[in-house]
């Protein structure tokens, strides 16, 4: 039997893993998807999100992002790969100040914002 010193083993036990710090790489599986569209012009409160980088859907490759919210029925995940939405949410998350309400809207039938 190979001796371990005690440095070691309080060394292994205390690493940091992806999984620890990051998760299993499921966004909250347990909670029901709504559709973006379903939370148009609708106040709610941002929890969390996860980016997806190169996300293939039937528009093509591009990034998308997982959002947690919740309304007034419950907790919910939901993705939108519109970017100003995807930047506003990200910036308030590397900042710190989520979780925060917010109402997504579509600007001049152009692109989508949440304000």
């Amino acid at each position: 039997m190979a001796k371990t010193n005690k440095s070691e083993e309080t060394r292994d036990s205390e690493q940091k893993t992806f999984s620890s710090e990051l998760g299993g790489g499921e966004f909250y599986p347990d909670l029901p998807r709504l559709e973006f569209k379903e939370i148009l012009d609708k106040s709610v409160l941002v929890l969390d999100c996860q980016l997806i980088e190169e996300f293939k859907s039937k528009f093509g490759i591009h990034d998308a992002l997982l959002i947690l919210i919740e309304n007034p029925d419950g907790q919910f995940t939901t993705i939108t790969s519109g970017e100003v939405i995807i930047k506003r949410i990200q910036k308030a998350k590397r900042e710190g100040l989520l979780p925060l309400f917010g109402t997504v809207s579509m600007v001049k039938d152009s692109y989508y914002n949440i304000l």
